[in-house]
């Protein structure tokens, strides 16, 4: 039976990894077609996916402790879901193959969030070898931050004594 709720808790933790991928192809689609009011709104999707995420992995442990404890297993023992599998043998093939799939979804989502960066990367140089570019053309300024004008001090009746 605790095989059951482990087994079925994994697959809750993999549907959750599933729509961040989906909300990571998202964010894709909203940087390269550059609509910030999408990418707010997957970035805020996200933020709640990976925090729900992370609340199911910790409710995995006492998940694979109860289930370890029906196998038999060591409780003082560090509890994983290799180690459960390993002690479980022939019942665990239920297990490899959620193991599996939770390894590839990981995967995929390192994947893209790389993509992800890349592209905001090469956008980030394309902007600043546009300022560049565009700052060769401006003209130097007339004022000086002294005040001066090309060096020389202006005074003149209508400027106030204390400038």
């Amino acid at each position: 039976m605790e095989n059951e709720n482990l087994i079925g808790h994994l697959n809750r933790e993999i549907e959750l990894f599933k729509d961040l991928i989906c909300v990571l192809h998202r964010e894709t689609e909203c940087i390269v077609g550059r609509d910030y009011k999408g990418l707010y709104e997957t970035v805020s999707q996200k933020e709640h996916l990976a925090m729900r995420i992370r609340a199911a992995t910790e409710a995995r442990q006492p998940l694979l402790k109860e289930s370890l404890a029906a196998l038999g297993g060591e409780p003082a023992r560090e509890v994983n879901l290799t180690s459960l599998i390993e002690l479980a043998a022939a019942k665990s093939s239920v297990l490899e193959e959620c193991q599996k799939t939770l390894f590839s979804l990981s995967y995929t989502i390192k994947e893209i969030n790389g993509l992800n960066s890349l592209i905001i990367e090469s956008s980030m140089e394309n902007v600043a070898k546009t300022l560049g570019f565009l700052g060769n053309f401006m003209q130097p300024s007339t004022y000086k931050a002294t005040g001066s004008f090309d060096g020389f001090a202006v005074k003149g009746s209508r400027l106030s004594e204390g400038a």
